[in-house]
């Protein structure tokens, strides 16, 4: 017997949870402010330790001359050819951080994910925090006693086992999808974990170059450090749990939770609907390794010729970055929504962050690299409404399995994304620097024809956005059912 009525059960349904999602923002806010500050902290960091070992080890460079531009523009320069060594050694130690993290990462994040539909989204958050703050106040002790930088790789296994990065980003996205209705307003709360990314990185940008100028790498990264600590007190603190008791004292065996992961894209439960999910994974897959490939060839290609930027100048280019996705983002996804749907928010983005690429390929002044965050802060909504089509396609009682599979494939592009274009950027960083943009921009375009192959798909496929349940048993060996939200639904067995 219902001891509320129905209708009052679907209006909470259909509201938006907004005092857990502030609580939320404060954490990812907090926690973005860490990374924020870390990344250009720690390409900077590797660049000029790798600059000063190569600087003081050559032979042929003349020590005692006075170099006063930032970086040497004459290709028969020794401190020219030197300078090109750095790029790639920073390159390569970055590569290899990043295939150490990740590739432990695809473990411990599938298993964090589908778990987390059971154990409770605070779980998802604490364990990847840990690895976190270890790994973050492990840079900070390289950085203070200036130890060897293979000590950073001990870091990367933190992250690894306990899921890092792309796990916290994972939780977040599940449990904003706990908090909001499949409708308009989800496609707008994911956005607005980006958007608090945006916030975060906009506020730590500048200050992370004047820190680095003013005092050195130690206090940057002591701060950054701090603050992952705080972001992880908070969560222990301020997030209420939003997966009921009756489920967290019953969760599936290991295979059951792989199943529940990959059933999406396997499962005949889906039916006709597996198509509309290997489509837009494919999309995701396509903007995720272009967009994070070409995100840490920024930095060199900033600290580097034509530009030879220095701290202040990244920090305030990213102030702006930052800021144009913040402040043009949610406008143009309201906007959006009044004249088409996400997939079609999708297609539009797309093509206009194609040509925020192309734009950032041709730059060789200081203006023409600023010109490109105009086009590509109105692209913005570009990855959250395709999180936001896919979470509405999948059962709301899954929502941490779906993005478990996400969250594999963020690790999984992101890390080739970073090895393939940086080994592009120094295959071709002496013939046209901007060539890995251009192809990012092919990538942008690829990923918009996948959409409206989805749009089309889509429409053959009776209520799309229909919330779902699908059983996954280990004994089955029919088709899973599929069960209407709306109707009684029944636990995964254990």
């Amino acid at each position: 017997m219902e001891s509320t009525p129905l209708l009052e059960n679907k209006d909470k349904e259909d509201k938006s949870k907004l005092g857990n999602l502030l609580k939320a923002n404060v954490v990812f806010i907090v926690f973005h402010l860490a990374i924020n500050i870390r990344n250009p902290l720690l390409t900077q960091y590797l660049y000029k330790r790798y600059y000063d070992e190569e600087f003081d080890n050559s032979t042929t460079f003349d020590k005692t001359r006075n170099q006063t531009s930032k970086c040497y523009v004459n290709e028969s320069d020794p401190g020219y050819m030197l300078q090109e060594r750095v790029q790639d050694l920073t390159s390569n130690c970055q590569t290899i951080l990043t295939a150490i993290g990740y590739s432990g990462a695809v473990i411990s994040c599938m298993f964090l994910g589908a778990y987390s539909d059971f154990l409770g989204r605070r779980f998802l958050f604490v364990v990847p925090l840990i690895g976190e703050v270890l790994k973050f106040w492990l840079l900070t002790i390289v950085i203070y006693w200036n130890l060897d930088l293979r000590y950073l790789y001990i870091g990367e296994v933190f992250e690894g086992i306990t899921g890092g990065y792309n796990g916290v980003i994972l939780a977040s996205y599940a449990y904003t999808a706990d908090n909001t209705p499949p409708k308009n307003s989800r496609t707008l709360g994911i956005a607005v974990i980006d958007f608090s990314a945006y916030l975060a990185a906009a506020v730590s940008s500048v200050v992370t170059g004047f820190f680095i100028k003013d005092l050195g790498y130690l206090y940057p990264s002591i701060t950054t450090a701090s603050l992952m600590l705080l972001s992880l007190i908070l969560v222990v603190v301020l997030l209420p749990e939003t997966i009921d008791s009756e489920r967290r004292s019953q969760y599936p065996s290991p295979v059951k939770a792989v199943k529940n992961v990959f059933g999406f894209y396997f499962s005949k439960g889906f039916g006709p609907r597996r198509k509309l999910f290997w489509l837009s994974l494919a999309s995701y897959f396509i903007l995720y390794f272009s967009q994070r490939g070409v995100n840490y060839i920024e930095y060199l290609f900033q600290l580097n010729l034509p530009f030879c930027w220095g701290p202040e100048l990244i920090g305030y280019f990213n102030m702006a970055f930052s800021l144009s996705r913040q402040f043009l983002g949610i406008p143009v996804i309201k906007l959006l929504h009044l004249c088409t749907s996400d997939p079609g928010i999708c297609i539009i983005t797309s093509v206009i962050q194609a040509g925020a690429y192309v734009l950032h390929g041709f730059a060789n002044t200081d203006l023409m690299l600023f010109m490109f965050l105009v086009p590509n802060g109105i692209a913005a909504p570009l990855l959250p409404a395709l999180r936001a089509i896919m979470s509405r396609t999948a059962p709301a009682e899954m929502q941490g399995s779906l993005f478990a599979g996400i969250g594999l494939v963020n690790i999984i592009s992101e890390g080739t994304g970073i090895t393939v274009f940086n080994e592009m950027y120094d295959a071709t960083v002496k013939m046209l620097r901007g060539f890995v943009f251009f192809v990012c921009a092919g990538c942008q375009l690829l990923a918009g024809v996948i959409i409206v192959v989805f749009l089309c798909v889509s429409r053959s496929v009776d209520d799309t956005d229909a919330s779902t349940v699908v059983v996954v048993n280990e004994e089955d060996r029919k088709p899973d059912p599929i069960i209407s939200q709306d109707k009684p639904t029944t636990e995964p067995t254990t």
